[in-house]
């Protein structure tokens, strides 16, 4: 690595670090806001600052687009304001030489990020929704909103509650009801008190079955059975994960698990091709930081660029957003929702920083 780009580099890695703490104090404090409004003698105060900390590696890989552009006008634009990047210029680096070092450096900070998004923040949201329904669902009754609702073929199972057995791996559940379908038609309903998974395998606790014949309804009742099942905890857990919250290992074991046919495939398809793309996303918005370097921002201040920084990471996280909610609803295949748009924007971008490509003001 030459000195310039280790300069660069440094830079940039400042003003990253900065801008990362700057968006995330921000996006806490909203968090914090909103969860205020469910504190309870149970869910108290800590519980909501545990919750939330849980969350911020996922937060850190979401703003992560915005973060970059963020610090490429700010870092990169304290040196153009002290002519660092016209003398650099002069010395014969060109433009595209200098948006390749950004583009390096981002790449650096890209794998770490990318690595905290699949690994890290993942199980953090897991654990913090987890923990919240518990200490939120304690003392009273849950609503049919926060149940957890899951189809297995023909077998519709749905739960109140979900928590680990301290000490254990066992997970137990509360108000367990198993609907169960022949020919598009409710065949049978079994109703548990509690249910605990132990050993790869269901043990339903004060069971009730009512089973649907053409002579009525025949209802038996059970202390205790077994229940074999290919829900397990885990699918559990990534049923009431938001996809987009997801690590791509976890989309994968819920594809499996639903079957390529499932009505639910285009939320997963697209949150995963929004993660294959996660990196030319962030790469592309890293360039619209640099085109904007090398534009109006070079003699303003550092109000000024932190401004303009900031709205090009929103507009650019925002119109990837629309996208994908766009795709998601109308079905359009991810690729033309994920890659495409952000594709071509790095393209273009890449041919302005080269000057093949001339944009009259």
């Amino acid at each position: 690595m030459t000195i310039l780009s280790r300069y660069i580099f440094k830079t940039f890695s400042f003003g990253l670090l900065v801008a990362v703490f700057l968006l995330l104090a921000i996006d806490v404090l909203f968090n914090l806001i909103k969860e205020l409004n469910d504190i309870n003698n149970v869910y108290t105060l800590g519980d909501v600052f545990f919750f939330v900390m849980l969350t911020i590696p996922s937060k850190i890989y979401e703003l992560f687009p915005v973060s970059v552009v963020v610090a490429v006008v700010v870092s990169l634009g304290a040196l153009a304001n002290g002519s660092e990047l016209v003398v650099m210029m002069a010395s014969g680096v060109s433009k595209l030489r200098i948006a390749f070092i950004v583009l390096l450096s981002v790449g650096f900070w890209l794998v770490l990020v990318v690595l905290l998004g699949e690994f890290v923040g993942p199980a953090g949201d897991q654990m913090a929704q987890q923990f919240r329904n518990e200490q939120v669902s304690k003392g009273k009754a849950t609503s049919a909103a926060n149940a957890i609702w899951l189809r297995d073929g023909d077998v519709i199972f749905r739960t109140n509650n979900m928590r680990k057995l301290p000490g254990s791996n066992s997970y137990e559940l509360k108000e367990v009801t198993v609907f169960e379908l022949a020919d598009k038609k409710l065949k049978q309903v079994s109703e548990a008190q509690n249910a605990v998974f132990e050993n790869q395998q269901w043990t339903l606790n004060g069971l009730k079955v009512s089973a649907f014949n053409e002579d009525g309804v025949e209802t038996t009742e059970f202390k205790q059975k077994q229940w074999q099942s290919r829900i397990q905890p885990e699918i559990l857990n990534i049923s009431t994960t938001r996809p987009k919250y997801l690590s791509v290992r976890d989309i994968n074991k819920y594809q499996s698990f639903s079957g390529e046919k499932s009505e639910l495939q285009s939320a997963y398809r697209i949150a995963l091709w929004s993660k294959l793309a996660f990196p030319l996303l962030v790469l592309a918005t890293a360039l619209c930081g640099v085109v904007v370097l090398f534009g109006q921002v070079r003699s303003g201040g550092f109000a000024q660029r932190l401004v303009i920084g900031i709205v090009i990471g929103v507009v650019v996280y925002l119109l990837n957003k629309t996208l994908l909610n766009f795709g998601e609803v109308y079905h359009i295949h991810p690729v033309w929702i994920s890659l495409v748009p952000q594709g071509l924007l790095f393209a273009f971008l890449l041919l302005l920083l080269s000057g093949r490509l001339q944009v009259n003001h």
